[in-house]
């Protein structure tokens, strides 16, 4: 099974490719549509990415306490 990361990472370059050759052959106003879709899906796909690493940061900054800590402490449910 693949992580989203991969998943995520795969993607791009696959729109990545795809807009290679959207960009060598734009002609029609139909492909110079295909090429902004191809941009806003990669932007979005690294903006996701970007989200990934946030909340991977945030909780290697705020490791979360494990839950016999909890009880010993009086927090415990």
């Amino acid at each position: 099974m693949t992580s989203p990361e991969d998943k995520n990472y795969d993607e791009i370059v696959r729109l990545e490719e795809r807009l290679r050759e959207l960009r060598t052959s734009a002609s029609t106003p139909r492909e110079t549509e295909a090429l902004r879709e191809a941009g806003l899906e990669i932007a979005l796909a690294v903006r996701e990415v970007g989200a990934m690493l946030v909340n991977v940061g945030w909780e290697q900054t705020f490791p979360t306490r494990s839950s016999a800590e909890d009880n010993a402490s009086g927090r415990g449910t």
